[in-house]
């Protein structure tokens, strides 16, 4: 090769990597957004709350995506508060069946609650449950399984205990695993029996289910 379009070509190269490193530094440097100061205007969230009473979830939907864009003024987007519009934005969308959706605002109130809650603060137990709620509703079962064990290993009420245990149990029915169904089942009855007061239809319902899964066997 030439020595002098070697010359140019390695000085090309090396304006190029700089210029690459100017641009990693310029943006490391650039300035985070300025917020107000002061709290946001509930006004929103409080008009979604009543829409949503009123099974008007495409009104809920509305006001939610508006308190997001309030609160984006105030709050960075990796605090408590936004991570709070996620799972109502996401909520929204699960009642209106756009599982795709929910699923993609569970994951960002996830991604933010994992940095500013406690492991074992019973919210993100909440958001593990609802995420895997909307995959099992279009039968990502592996997926689902994955979230709905999540939430279980961080303190539940009873209640809550109870009915992750029975989805965790049609799931492997659907799946054809006779053993875990029935083992999720019977974790199911027992949480089922500390209950006061109980739901009869309830006890009825799992113990025909294991009947039925141990004729299986």
């Amino acid at each position: 090769m030439n020595k002098k379009i070697l010359t140019v070509t390695l000085l090309l190269v090396g304006l190029l990597g700089f210029t690459g490193c100017l641009d990693d530094l310029n943006r490391e440097k650039k300035p985070e957004k300025e917020l107000l100061s002061g709290k946001a205007n509930e006004e929103f969230h409080q008009r979604s709350e009543a829409c949503f009473k009123e099974a008007n979830y495409t009104g809920a939907l509305q006001y939610d995506l508006k308190q997001l864009e309030e609160d984006l003024k105030y709050y960075r987007e990796e605090s408590a508060e936004i991570a709070v519009d996620y799972n109502d934005i996401a909520l929204d969308y699960d009642k209106l069946k756009e599982y795709n959706k929910s699923i993609i605002y569970y994951k960002k109130a996830i991604k933010i609650d994992d940095k500013v809650l406690d492991l074992n603060n019973p919210e993100k137990a909440t958001t593990y449950y609802n995420l895997a709620s909307s995959y099992d509703s279009i039968k990502l079962y592996d997926k689902a399984l994955n979230y709905y064990l999540k939430s279980l290993r961080i303190k539940q009420k009873l209640e809550d205990r109870l009915v992750t245990y029975q989805n965790i149990a049609k799931i492997y029915q659907r799946k054809k695993d006779t053993k875990n169904a029935l083992i999720y089942y019977r974790n199911a009855f027992i949480v089922y029996r500390k209950l006061e007061p109980k739901d009869k239809a309830v006890g009825v319902n799992i113990l025909e289910s294991m009947a039925e899964l141990e004729k299986r066997k």
